[in-house]
């Protein structure tokens, strides 16, 4: 019989929204029920109850450690997150831990301020340590280590887990699995509804009609001996410039070569003129940050990167190109 698991998503949750979502529509790839504490409210005690029931029903339990401790409970002074791990291990759950490698590389909004609590998640980082765990540095690369490791444990430590209808006589387990599914149903609408939303913490990063200047290499007649137009310039153009020049042929997976030469066109260059690689990565990086484009998992091997428009991007593109009636 087809077995699919249930695991429980544990994580701090405003500054690890991407991460949760990315780990979850591999966890539902997978076949998996992902559970996680999005629609519960931790701080009351009859809710923590609860969450406890999901850890004991789950099959595996995966931690997801960036650079928040979390809200605190003022009994045990430790966080919901650090509860839900101790309570996980202590019912024998098996535990799949993966920590950021680089957290004082995030952005402020995503680490502690107070001292007291970059203490606590230190303590608590060392706990997670002293077991195995794997490290991640971006969404992409969490959801890669989530899917191994969860393999792994699997191969490791096979759970009961949950079959098909059609393979159990049980009533009762027909009815389970009908609320697995339904549960299923709502996160992948959820999954859609983040996916369209524009993404946080953005407000500190250029986009809109911030000017971003640039730089490409200028040549002429490579046969002329008297060239002396030629070197570094730059051309000034704002974000949502720069997004509207690529966002029509992003809505197909493009190579980074593809994108460089979409971009050499819109810009008018001439033939020999060359955009400057740094200035290009940037470009990507800047749009990616925005959560207008993304690699495409699908189109991306080891030797080419491929993007593609987010949900969010593709509403974006509509609502800068559409035209409008006057009232």
């Amino acid at each position: 019989m087809e077995k699919k698991y249930q695991v429980f998503v544990s994580s701090t949750y405003e500054d690890l929204q991407e991460e949760r979502k990315k780990v979850m529509e591999v966890l539902l790839q997978m076949n998996c029920f992902p559970v996680g504490m999005e629609y519960f409210n931790a701080s009351d005690s009859s809710q923590w109850e609860v969450i406890k029931s999901l850890i004991r029903e789950c099959d595996y339990y995966v931690l997801i450690v960036a650079g928040r401790y979390g809200s605190i409970e003022e009994e045990s002074g430790k966080s919901y997150t650090q509860k839900e791990f101790e309570y996980a291990i202590e019912q024998g759950v098996p535990v799949i831990s993966f920590v950021h490698k680089n957290p004082e590389s995030l952005p402020g909004t995503k680490i502690e301020q107070e001292q007291s609590k970059r203490n606590k998640l230190e303590d608590f980082k060392f706990c997670v340590k002293k077991r195995s765990c794997k490290f991640w540095s971006n969404a992409d690369e969490l959801a890669s280590q989530v899917v191994l490791g969860l393999n792994n444990e699997i191969k490791i430590h096979p759970r009961i887990g949950w079959v098909k209808a059609d393979e159990v006589s049980s009533a009762e387990a027909n009815k389970e699995l009908l609320q697995l599914k339904k549960e299923k149903d709502y996160l992948l609408s959820r999954i859609k509804e983040i996916d369209a939303s524009a993404p946080v913490d953005i407000e500190d990063l250029e986009h809109g009609e911030d000017k971003f200047d640039i730089t490409y290499f200028h040549s002429e007649d490579p046969f002329d001996c008297n060239r002396l137009d030629v070197g570094y310039r730059t051309i000034e153009e704002t974000w949502n410039k720069l997004f509207l020049y690529l966002s029509d042929s992003l809505l197909t997976p493009k190579s980074k070569e593809q994108i460089m030469e979409i971009l050499h066109s819109k810009l008018n260059l001439g033939a020999l003129d060359t955009i400057d690689d740094e200035c290009f990565q940037t470009i990507l990086i800047q749009l990616m940050s925005l959560g207008l484009i993304e690699t495409d998992l699908l189109k991306t091997d080891g030797l080419y990167s491929y993007w593609i428009l987010t949900p969010y991007g593709r509403k974006e593109m509509v609502r800068l190109r559409v035209r409008r009636r006057n009232k």
